[in-house]
């Protein structure tokens, strides 16, 4: 049953695999749809709180301009201005005319909204009476020069240009606390200019709409809204960082885009390196760049799809539990017939041919199977009794052929050897009544006869086996071939062997001596070759023979009736030792043949 458990079991883990391939895809795909549903509307709350905050910090700022510009036109100001005098300054009556002139209307106007923290007033020649918010010193500093005060730039700005101006955070040296003006120029009714009225906004007021710890706004524990100016510090209080205006560093790439003048959302790194949900834009405030930007933690934001993420999760595992006893079942059932025809297959490999699998009808693929079964069976039957009547043929026809070759050797010996030797014979039986001189000759001729007996033996053994093959091996018997061919013919055959330094088995010898003969006999018949190469190299697992010539080339397609059985024969001794040939020939280029022979031999490296 070792079979029928193993595709059980393939079964069982394929169709799982597939399930829960299935429940991943849809499970990420429904996770990654809510959490984009997610994202996209935590992005529009962030949105629709900034707009909110952005129109707010907006209208004020546009409030103050308009209060200033009021204010600049008032009389009790312009009264100010004609008793703010050099001449005036040890006078404390014209002190308290200045404060009268101011608590008419100015003090309650500007501190009981509490949207200020001091108002100034600076005539053309610098000189300045501070109001404070404080009803108990409501002159901060009696009179003043504005060359010490923060709004020094602010009052030079005015002065050249008139009109309202607003001066961004800078650090007053005397509170060291960051503070933001409005100021305006002062016309008298005559059109001269007296000089400049400036209110210091206070930082509290443009926290009040920026900054909201109310955890029913839609921004839970991590989200807040806050303005950056164009050198990248805080302008609004942040909601983790106390003392954060004017000192907190946001360079991020929400305020980067804000700042160009983008507006979008986006997923970034703030101000504290916590990955946040950051809507972002520019404030339109005249003389200020701002960027406002509203976030919220990725963290808290994605607690609603953590949840959903569970659930489906604990889902998945519950299908993939009942799914596995289904498919269990299924499985089961399916290999059943496998299991029936894995027996027969084994009655097979037993050598009986006459088994058939009948009891299974079926009309799927199984069906399909146990038919083409049965047709194998059938097959198989009748290709091994032709195998055996091969085998005979293939012996019988060995057998001839080794009569063929013996009646060769017989034609040979008997018309080549024996009328050489029955020559000698008859020469030497002339000997016994020749004069010295005729029997001189005739042993002359004798002796030539000799030599040419012992020629015909060498040839008829070296065609045989050559006695330097088994007496040098190889490559001596390789070199002494190529050094004959060349004597013989004219053509320069050179041999090369110097990476060759292996003891091979006695076949492998004499097979690449005779496809060697075999392809340097191609070169002489068909080549017309000048000059030819036979290198013989090897390594640890292969012997490597190539031999190659400068000849005509030829096709084996179109010129196979003219190869003859040359380049099968040597195809065929390759095939017996499992080794591979590569002929690559081109008309008018040459020929090019590659042995490679694999060795299971000791290496002599």
């Amino acid at each position: 049953m070792k079979i029928n458990t193993s595709i059980v079991k393939k079964l069982v883990i394929y169709f799982l695999l597939l399930n829960i391939f299935t429940v991943i895809v849809v499970g990420s795909y429904s996770y990654y749809r809510a959490k984009d549903a997610l994202v996209e509307r935590t992005f529009d709350q962030l949105t629709s709180l900034r707009i909110e905050k952005k129109y707010r910090i907006e209208r004020f700022f546009e409030d103050r301009i308009l209060d200033i510009n009021m204010v600049s036109k008032l009389e009790d100001v312009k009264n100010i201005f004609n008793l703010l005098d050099s001449k005036n300054l040890q006078n404390k009556e014209y002190d308290q005319l200045i404060y009268k002139e101011y608590d008419k209307f100015l003090r309650k106007h500007f501190f009981s909204s509490k949207y200020y923290k001091r108002f100034f007033i600076v005539n053309q020649n610098g000189l300045t009476a501070v109001f404070n918010a404080s009803e108990v010193d409501p002159i901060l500093s009696g009179y003043n020069t504005i060359y010490n005060l923060p709004i020094y730039n602010l009052w030079e700005r005015i002065v050249k240009i008139p009109g309202i101006l607003i001066e961004d955070y800078k650090l007053d040296e005397n509170t060291n606390q960051p503070a933001i003006f409005i100021g305006a120029p002062v016309i008298n009714n005559s059109g001269n200019n007296l000089g400049i009225i400036a209110i210091e906004i206070d930082i509290d007021a443009i926290n009040s709409i920026m900054f909201e710890n109310n955890p029913h706004n839609g921004l839970g524990k991590s989200g807040e809204s806050y303005l950056v100016g164009n050198d990248f510090l805080m302008r609004s209080t942040s909601r983790f960082q106390d003392n954060s205006v004017f000192k907190t560093l946001v360079n991020t790439s929400g305020v980067s885009q804000a700042l160009n003048g983008e507006t979008g959302t986006d997923l970034i790194l703030d101000y504290r390196n916590v990955t946040v949900l950051s809507s972002y834009s520019k404030v339109d405030i005249s003389g200020l760049n701002w960027a406002i930007l509203a976030e919220i933690d990725e963290k808290e934001a994605m607690i609603p799809i953590d949840s959903i993420r569970n659930n489906i999760l604990y889902l998945s595992i519950l299908m993939s539990l009942l799914l596995f006893a289904f498919i269990y079942i299924i499985a089961k059932r399916i290999s059943l017939p496998i299991v029936k025809l894995k027996h027969a297959a084994q009655n097979i490999t037993s050598g009986n041919y006459d088994v058939f699998v009948e009891d299974i009808v079926s009309n799927d693929e199984i069906g399909s199977l146990v038919n083409a079964f049965n047709e194998m069976s059938t097959r198989i039957k009748e290709q091994t009794e032709n195998l055996k009547l091969e085998r005979s043929i293939r012996l019988s026809s060995m057998i001839d052929g080794q009569e063929l070759e013996r009646q060769r050797l017989s034609r040979e010996l008997h018309d080549g050897l024996g009328q050489s030797i029955l020559a000698i014979k008859m020469r030497l039986e002339r000997t016994a009544n020749a004069s010295p001189e005729k029997t001189k000759k005739i042993m002359e001729e004798v002796q030539e006869l000799f030599t040419n007996t012992i020629n015909e033996v060498r040839s008829i053994s070296n065609n045989l086996m050559p006695a330097v093959l088994n007496e040098f091996g190889l490559v001596n018997a390789l070199n002494n071939l190529c050094r004959e061919i060349t004597k013989s013919t004219g053509i320069e055959i050179k041999f090369k062997y110097e990476n060759f330094s292996v003891e091979i088995e006695d076949k492998i010898n004499t097979y690449l001596y005779r496809i060697s003969q075999e392809a340097l006999n191609n070169i002489i018949k068909h080549s017309k070759a000048k000059s030819a190469i036979v290198e013989l190299t090897s390594n640890e697992k292969n012997v490597y023979l190539k031999i190659s010539d400068n000849g005509n080339g030829f096709s084996y397609i179109e010129d196979r009736k003219m190869c003859g059985n040359g380049i099968s024969n040597m195809k065929e001794r390759v095939l017996l030792l499992n080794g591979k040939i590569e002929i690559d020939s081109q008309k008018g280029i040459g020929t090019k043949i590659i042995v490679i022979i694999p060795l299971k031999i000791r290496y002599d490296g």
